[in-house]
């Protein structure tokens, strides 16, 4: 399959699909069974679309927990892989349509979209959970830690694209706020794609992958001291490959920055826009296409 008929084959009713089916509370501590649910879900697509799934499954304040991972021929048959992933566990009291609902929606599309191309070999999806602050301690990112953790000491080697609220976009002026030290638009109708300096070129990849998706406003930052000065671009799974040394970049909508109803009971799927969703699903598809053909 080319990449041409793999990006026609994007749905905006898919991504909206699954958004709706687990826009519900799924926070670790408080909706376990919840959260269980919307991981079956989760492996149940990869299968649907035809991957080998494994668990690399963990224990948390006496529970156990998943980071569920999908391939096309086994985490064993390679070291060396590109990461597209997502969290699926969502703040306490929010439906987390847009954090991280929107994430997972898109990471499905390209697990579907993918499938038969001549690159898919190489990719690992990646469904984590647990990166949503927990009760009783100051500890998030929990899951992409130890996955990261894990699979340093088993001498994989990665490269990654860490999807974190990715469905929200305001055309209105002033509705983009920005971190202290940034400087950006006021208007909040861009995707970032958030890298440290190791990653740079992944940053310049996804340069060059806009200008094949003319219809998305896409912006690259390089975060300086491993994000510790503006230390917001360190909060989502991306940041525990960069503390083991891999290459990794974040793609945001910007979050709490930009989205009003971000950690509430009114982060809901009817405040995404489907269509930015549909492009962040094109351009992420046309960088593993570059990625592969460098």
């Amino acid at each position: 399959m080319n990449l041409e008929y793999a990006l026609s084959k994007i749905s905006e009713d898919k991504l909206r699909e699954v958004v709706e089916k687990i826009s519900i509370p799924r926070h670790g501590w408080y909706n376990y069974d919840e959260l269980s649910d919307v991981a079956d879900f989760i492996e149940n697509k990869f299968k649907e679309y035809g991957y080998i799934i494994d668990i690399d499954e963990f224990y948390y304040q006496t529970r156990t927990y998943k980071n569920i991972i999908a391939t096309t021929e086994g985490i064993k048959s390679k070291k060396e892989w590109l990461v597209i992933g997502a969290h699926y566990d969502s703040a306490v009291g929010s439906v987390g349509a847009d954090d991280n609902a929107s994430g997972v929606s898109v990471m499905l599309e390209l697990a579907r979209i993918l499938k038969d191309t001549s690159f898919i070999e190489n990719i690992k999806f990646v469904a984590f959970t647990l990166e949503e602050p927990q009760p009783f301690s100051l500890n998030f990112l929990i899951g992409s830690s130890h996955f990261v953790k894990k699979m340093k000491r088993l001498k994989y080697k990665y490269t990654a694209i860490i999807l974190e609220s990715v469905g929200y976009c305001s055309k209105k002026q002033g509705s983009q706020q920005l971190p202290a030290f940034v400087k950006g638009p006021a208007t909040g109708d861009f995707i970032g794609v958030i890298g440290n300096k190791k990653s740079e070129s992944l940053l310049k990849l996804f340069e060059n992958a806009k200008k094949y998706v003319p219809s998305i406003n896409l912006l690259t930052y390089r975060a300086s001291l491993g994000g510790w000065l503006v230390i917001e671009t360190r909060f989502s799974d991306h940041a525990p490959f960069w503390n083991a040394g891999y290459q990794a970049v974040m793609l945001t909508d910007t979050a709490m920055f930009r989205n009003p109803y971000y950690h509430t009971q009114w982060d809901t799927p009817d405040k995404l826009d489907f269509s930015f969703m549909k492009d962040v699903t094109r351009v992420i598809a046309v960088a593993t296409f570059l990625k592969h053909n460098l």
